[in-house]
């Protein structure tokens, strides 16, 4: 259940038919780097700003805010999992803001949740912040910076953000279901 503080949310679910806040299981099959999708087939996206809002400045300005995922990942046979966070909705190195891999599974089942905790300075239009999380049983992805400190956002409009999975190795069958992709407050 979303808190006061949510700005925009997308759930886990199966259903077709619930529109673009809905994000259905993924499959992988190799050790291809994979979007989530929306129901409609489109990018999975978080805004961390309304649409409708000024260009430049305003109220995004000096204001932190997190950007989470919780997950749960089943193997389709002895492999890790990877999952990463993105500032836009293509999959580049430089906007990755943040990752967390797995242990390794034989064919089980881990959940997870990624932060990345966030600010964005409107005169340099830079985004930085840092990242926490846990995955499975591995060791707690402590407070680090994120994956890249300092990345580039034009204006409050493009603090949009995609999620990805990937396998660790090239099993098939392994699914991946996300609970929440979230941005909120702090």
């Amino acid at each position: 259940m979303p808190n006061a503080n949510t700005i925009d949310r997308v759930v886990g679910g199966g259903s077709p038919t619930q529109g673009t806040k809905v994000a259905p299981t993924i499959t992988l099959a190799a050790t291809t780097e994979k979007l989530f999708l929306d129901q409609t087939g489109a990018t999975l996206q978080v805004q961390a700003y309304p649409p409708s809002g000024p260009a430049t400045g305003g109220s995004q300005d000096l204001f932190a805010f997190k950007v989470r995922a919780t997950f749960k990942t089943t193997t389709g046979g002895t492999s890790t999992s990877v999952i990463n966070i993105y500032k836009g909705v293509t999959i580049t190195s430089g906007n990755k803001l943040c990752s967390i891999t797995s242990p390794s599974l034989a064919t089980l089942s881990a959940s997870g949740f990624l932060e990345a905790y966030c600010i964005w300075h409107a005169t340099t239009l830079v985004l930085s912040g840092y990242q926490t999380g846990a995955y499975g049983t591995s060791t707690p992805l402590a407070n680090t910076a994120l994956t890249n400190t300092a990345i580039a956002v034009a204006n409050q409009q493009a603090l949009v953000f995609s999620i990805t999975a990937t396998n660790g190795s090239s099993v098939t069958g392994t699914t991946v279901t996300l609970g929440e992709f979230v941005v909120e407050a702090v």
